[in-house]
């Protein structure tokens, strides 16, 4: 999930780079520590938990933060390029390996140990990796045998041992869903099943489809040609349990065909045809719980299960479906032939009143109408219109506030309408707020709006306008004591409650862009901390293949979030063992740091000569605090911890320092 929110957390944060504020300052930038590493460093990378890791020629190294010193060295893992680097999503681990998916290993950055390594287990490429960690295991999926050979390879967490394999029926697991106490869901092409996590002994396991219960030997034989020989996109699937369907989950697939045809000049066409099928299990005794597959003639869209069933859409048109959680049966619609959205359908936000706002997709633009679940009708008279493509939405007393990458708008839940007659153009990043007051800035007219929690309509904050140089619009604000600070690549200003722009500063943009790169992913690190919290309240989590942001300012669990005590991060449990927990509590410390006020951006800007230099700017002075020179070096070797304020840099081959802001 944080990997997810990791790319919509760009869109909001853009390349302005946000910190937290610490106690303390490095005195006119020079480094808190310089060490000598003993051998080159090829590149460094600062972990979603705040560990210090580099690749040099001895292996992957890790490095204390606080001193330089070297921690540990992992010598079997050497030459991985940069680009293989991954923090695991939901996870403490790191991955790395070859371009090519060849020498995969994952990586406990916080001791050095390698948790799974893909030679040791027989595998030369891994394809998918699932973290059960309320059974301390990892499930790998991948080729053996010169890669003729595909295996689904358990293993266990805490010591990288191999506890089985399988190969043939299971080797094309799409989706895994962890239950605990050793029990764990899968899908694969033809079937679901419930495995013991610790033999790899099958609980149960069912054909998808209960017509096909007769030929389950044959499909079994068949598994084994689809991992060959089918593709992720060609083949995808979802594994969706809700409260509302107590003991039970649904599985949804999707199949992707191809078909050429050849005219009478020799010309030929490939068209593709989707269709996807819906069936519901029994948890315990993996019984089906229709008496047949509900099958779709469109891509599979997104799934939103909600109290009256599960709703499901298209992935290229506009039609919108529920399915009763008792028999399957389609509720919406004709015959039960769904409704029509003006595009395919992007999210579902759960409304006060029982009502679900469906966010649909129409090229540049999206429209939003309400479903009501219990009426199986659309309530708006007109679907409502709004330029880009939703991002955020926010729950008011009087309807939603809604952002997409291009505008905001106020929407009237009761009636479909807008509140403002004109949209105000900026975007989702452009809105900060709280349970009193909400603002947005109008990047066209360089104006800050307000709008009172209760009230439907937004005033003026400054009458001077805010603009921006270096062809630069707005790309985020944030609320602080002194006002709000509006933010983008290269631009800070600050916009007093009483209107009056206290400074409006302007640093020059570096002329190799490749320079902001790494700030541009520790920015979106810290990002998706915040992010990965609403995740705990937002409805839009509760389902399937959507990305867009859920806020209620008066939900306990967002006051929780504001003061810094939001768990977060997905459907870990705070009670599982091991590494899950202790990954918690150190990503929570990491989530708390986030939520407090931030004093400063960092900025790179260009400096004589064609210098570079990374600039710490007081948002609520404009004034430099610390200057990092980079000097002329087109590709400098550095990583930034946007959370703890610090700077890694190799000054040269050898030489680290570390920046502390």
């Amino acid at each position: 999930m944080i990997k997810n929110l990791v790319r919509n957390s760009l869109l909001v944060l853009s390349s302005v780079f946000l910190l937290a504020f610490p106690a303390h300052l490095t005195a006119a930038g020079g480094p808190s520590w310089t060490k000598d590493m003993k051998s080159p460093i090829t590149w460094q990378k600062v972990t979603s938990l705040g560990q210090l890791v580099a690749a040099t020629p001895r292996g992957i190294v890790g490095i204390d933060p606080k001193s330089g010193e070297e921690l540990w060295l992992a010598a079997e893992i050497q030459n991985a390029p940069e680009s293989s680097y991954e923090d695991i999503s939901n996870s403490p681990f790191i991955s790395l390996g070859a371009e090519d998916g060849k020498n995969f290993c994952i990586l406990d950055p916080e001791n050095g140990k390698v948790v799974f390594n893909a030679k040791s287990v027989g595998l030369e490429k891994v394809s998918d990796k699932f973290f059960l960690y309320q059974s301390g295991k990892i499930l790998v999926i991948g080729t053996s045998g010169g890669g003729k050979n595909t295996e689904m390879v358990m293993v266990e967490m805490a010591t990288g041992k191999k506890l089985w394999n399988k190969t043939g029926s299971f080797t094309f697991v799409t989706a895994v869903k962890d239950l605990g106490k050793d029990e764990v869901l899968t899908l694969s092409a033809f079937f679901a099943a419930k495995i013991n996590a610790a033999t790899g002994a099958e609980i149960w396991k069912q054909p998808i489809d209960p017509a096909m219960a007769k030929m389950a030997n044959f499909m079994s034989s068949l598994e084994s040609f689809v991992a060959n020989n089918v593709t992720r996109e060609e083949l995808m699937t979802q594994l969706i349990t809700t409260t509302h369907m107590p003991g039970g989950f649904i599985m949804a697939g999707q199949s992707k065909k191809a078909s050429v045809k050849t005219d009478a000049q020799g010309n030929k066409t490939t068209t593709y045809t989707y269709s996807s099928i819906f069936m519901a299990f029994d948890i315990a005794t993996g019984s089906h719980k229709w008496a047949s597959v509900v099958n779709m003639q469109y891509p599979l869209g997104i799934s939103y299960p909600c109290a009256e069933g599960l709703i499901i859409s298209s992935a290229n048109s506009g039609n919108l479906n529920m399915l009763s959680y008792a028999d399957g049966s389609s509720l919406l619609g004709k015959k039960g032939g769904g409704v029509n959205l003006k595009g395919p359908a992007a999210g579902a936000v759960q409304l006060k009143d029982g009502k679900l706002l469906i966010v649909s997709n129409n090229g540049d633009n999206s429209t939003l109408a309400a479903l009501d679940p219990k009426t199986k009708l659309l309530t708006f008279e007109k679907a409502a219109k709004i330029d880009g493509n939703v991002s955020f939405t926010e729950l008011m007393p009087n309807g939603v506030l809604v952002g997409t990458n291009e505008e905001v708008n106020y929407l009237n839940t009761a009636t479909g309408e807008w509140y403002l007659e004109d949209a105000i153009p900026g975007g989702a990043g452009c809105i900060a707020g709280d349970d009193k007051q909400t603002f947005v800035f109008n990047t066209k007219t360089g104006i800050l709006m307000r709008m009172e929690f209760n009230n439907t309509s937004f005033t003026a904050v400054n009458t001077a306008p805010v603009e921006f140089k270096g062809k630069e619009r707005a790309s985020g604000i944030e609320l602080m004591k002194e006002g709000v600070v509006i933010k983008s690549d290269q631009n800070l200003a600050l916009i007093g409650y009483d209107g009056a722009v206290k400074f409006n500063k302007y640093f020059e943009a570096p002329s190799v862009s490749g320079l902001k790169k790494a700030l541009l992913i520790a920015s979106a690190v810290r990002a998706a901390y915040y992010s990965a919290a609403f995740a705990t309240y937002s409805a839009a989590f509760g389902s399937a293949a959507q990305q867009i942001q859920v806020k209620d300012p008066l939900s306990k669990s967002t006051k929780d979030l504001a003061s810094g005590l939001s768990q977060g991060f997905g459907d870990i449990s705070a009670t599982a063992a091991g590494y899950a927990s202790n990954f918690i509590k150190r990503a929570g410390e990491r989530f708390k740091a986030t939520t407090e006020t931030p004093g400063y951006n960092l900025i790179m800007t260009a400096g004589e000569k064609g210098t570079a230099s990374l600039l710490q700017v007081s948002k609520t002075t404009g004034e430099v605090m610390t200057t990092i020179p980079l000097g002329k070096d087109k590709n400098p070797i550095y990583d930034v911890d946007m959370v703890d304020g610090k700077l890694y840099y190799m000054k040269d081959a050898d030489t680290m320092e570390c920046h502390v802001f």
